[in-house]
């Protein structure tokens, strides 16, 4: 009775999307997973799970993983109307030209439990320190691209 209780919460609680561009569908969250189906634009689906930028949808025709990236969620397409402006995409090339818009592209999908369960990779530390450049190498290629150094006075926060 009480797991029956939770499904029903649970299923209750699922979030409605729609894709805002073409999307691969992946058997697993990674990119290098089987892909399950290729969904349309304007395809819609129920989100079930979600693990870090990756979001389980259900669909009518397939189930499977795709970036939180790739669709709306519905207190966005409340707002849309039929402009199309409750996307990022919408609302910079559709015809409301006038609206600010914020990005939130690099937080979506990470939740407190994500951030939570996130481990030190040692491994991964020492990849991204190969990809830094020394001072002076950066200053060798930007001179070499033609750029030159300029100084910018910094700004005082407290005025």
């Amino acid at each position: 009775m009480l797991a029956a209780a939770l499904l029903a919460a649970a299923s209750a609680a699922a979030q409605q999307v729609t894709l805002e561009r073409d999307s691969p569908l992946y058997a697993e969250p990674r990119l290098d997973a089987s892909q399950v189906a290729q969904l349309k634009l304007g395809a819609t689906g129920e989100v079930i799970g979600k693990q870090g930028a990756w979001l389980n949808i259900k669909t009518p025709g397939a189930s499977g993983w795709l970036f939180s990236f790739n669709v709306r969620f519905p207190s966005q397409q409340a707002s849309a109307g039929d402009s199309g402006a409750g996307s990022a995409a919408g609302r910079v090339f559709g015809p409301r030209r006038n609206v600010n818009v914020t990005s939130t592209i690099g937080i979506r999908g990470i939740g407190e439990e994500d951030l939570r369960q996130a481990s030190f990779n040692a491994d991964q530390m020492k990849l991204l320190e190969g990809y830094a450049a020394t001072k002076q190498a950066a200053e060798e290629k930007a001179r070499g691209s033609g750029l030159a150094p300029a100084s910018v006075e910094t700004m005082d926060a407290k005025k």
